[in-house]
C-alpha cells in the first residue's frame, strides 16, 4: 500500500499539485488534484478506498473514531526527497472526504524566484534590513503568501546575525536556519499558548503564521511595540483590507501608525511559459499610514487590481483566474 501512496504523490508533483482531494463513498474512492489550474479529476481505477484508510492509519488518526472530524502529518521520501504531508477527514453519513497537502517546497527559495516585478523585489529585499515593526501578508489560499515569507525570512537567516523564531499550523516549509514551532491544538499548544512560548525562546524577529483572533492580534502588536520585528499573514481581500481587519480586532490606529513597516497583499498565477508568478500590492511605511488615518489609499497608489492588469496586458501571466480577480477586486 505505501508503493500505491508513493506513485500517487509522486504524480501529483510532476503535476504540480499542491493538494490532493479524496471523496469515499462506499467502495469508491474519488481524487481530485488542486493545481494553478484549478482542480483536475482523476479517472483512474489504480488506487482504492485501502489507500484512503491506509492515509488514516500513517497520519496517525485516530482509527477508533472514524466519524470524528481529525487531520495528522507523516513524511514520506519521494525519488530521495523527504516531502512533509498534512491528511484532514471530515465524514457525514454517506460520505468520507479528506485533503493531503504536500508541503514539498524548498527552504532556500530566493526572492528574486517569486515574481519579475523588480519594484516588488525592491521592497522586499528592504524588509529584509528592518529589525523592528510589523510586516503583514494577504491573500487568499495557494496564493503564495507563506512562501513569500519563507523567501523574505531565508534571506535575513542567510545573515547568521538575528534569530528567528516560527509559529506555524503546520509548518509547511522547513527551513533550519531558524526555530520553528507547529501549533498542536489536541496537546493544548494553540497560537495563544504558542506566542507566550516563542517570547522564551529570546527572538529577534517572530513569525506568526496566521492573525485567527483578537488575542493573537494584540500580543502580536505587543511583540512588535517591544522592540522585535514581527511578521505575519492574516486573511483580506487586498492590503487595505489587511490594516482594517486589524482595527476590527480591536487595535488602536495610533498604536499601528510608524509600527507598521509593510504590508502586501498577492495572487499567484501561470505564465506563458507554464511558470507560476507572483502579483503584489505593496503598501510601505507611509502607505500604510495614509490608510489608517483616512480610511482610504492614496490618489497615487497602485492597487491590487491595477497591477494584475499590468500584468496581464505585459504578457507577464496568462491566466483566466486574474481577470475574474479584477472584477472581485473592482466590486
Amino acid at each position: 500500500m505505501r508503493h500505491q501512496l508513493e506513485q500517487l504523490i509522486e504524480y501529483a508533483l510532476n503535476k504540480k499539485a499542491s493538494d490532493l482531494h479524496f471523496y469515499k463513498n462506499d467502495e469508491h474512492l474519488q481524487i481530485q488534484l488542486r493545481t494553478a489550474k484549478g482542480m483536475c479529476s482523476l479517472h483512474q481505477d489504480l488506487w482504492d478506498p485501502k489507500l484512503f484508510s491506509y492515509l488514516k492509519f500513517i497520519a496517525g488518526l485516530d482509527l477508533t473514531n472514524p466519524k470524528l472530524p481529525q487531520s495528522g502529518s507523516f513524511s514520506i521520501e519521494i525519488q530521495g526527497k523527504k516531502i512533509d504531508a498534512r491528511f484532514s477527514i471530515l465524514h457525514n453519513q454517506h460520505l468520507e472526504t479528506g485533503v493531503l497537502r504536500l508541503f514539498a517546497m524548498k527552504s532556500d527559495l530566493k526572492i528574486e524566484e517569486l515574481t519579475s516585478d523588480q519594484e516588488a523585489i525592491d521592497f522586499m529585499k528592504q524588509l529584509t534590513h528592518f529589525r523592528q515593526g510589523l510586516f503583514l501578508a494577504c491573500g487568499p489560499t495557494n496564493s503564495g503568501k507563506t512562501t513569500t515569507i519563507h523567501a523574505i525570512l531565508h534571506e535575513i537567516a542567510l545573515s547568521k546575525r538575528y534569530k528567528i523564531v516560527s509559529l506555524e499550523d503546520p509548518v509547511e516549509i522547513q527551513d533550519p536556519l531558524f526555530v520553528q514551532l507547529q501549533v498542536n491544538e489536541e496537546e493544548g499548544f494553540t497560537y495563544e499558548k504558542g506566542i507566550e512560548q516563542l517570547m522564551r525562546h529570546d527572538p529577534d524577529i517572530i513569525y506568526i503564521g496566521e492573525i485567527r483572533s483578537a488575542y493573537c492580534a494584540k500580543k502580536m502588536v505587543n511583540c512588535a511595540l517591544s522592540g522585535h520585528l514581527v511578521v505575519s499573514t492574516i486573511h483580506a481581500g487586498n492590503a487595505k483590507e489587511a490594516l482594517f481587519r486589524l482595527l476590527d480586532f480591536g487595535i488602536e490606529a495610533y498604536d499601528l501608525i510608524g509600527l507598521v513597516s509593510g504590508v502586501f497583499a498577492q495572487r499567484l498565477y501561470q505564465t506563458p511559459s507554464s511558470r507560476k508568478e507572483c502579483i503584489y500590492e505593496i503598501v510601505d511605511r507611509k502607505e500604510a499610514e495614509t490608510i489608517l488615518l483616512a480610511k482610504e489609499y492614496s490618489t497615487n497608489h497602485v492597487r491590487l487590481e491595477q497591477r494584475i492588469q499590468r500584468a496581464l496586458e505585459s504578457n507577464r501571466i496568462e491566466d483566466e483566474q486574474a481577470k475574474f480577480d479584477i472584477q472581485a477586486l473592482q466590486a
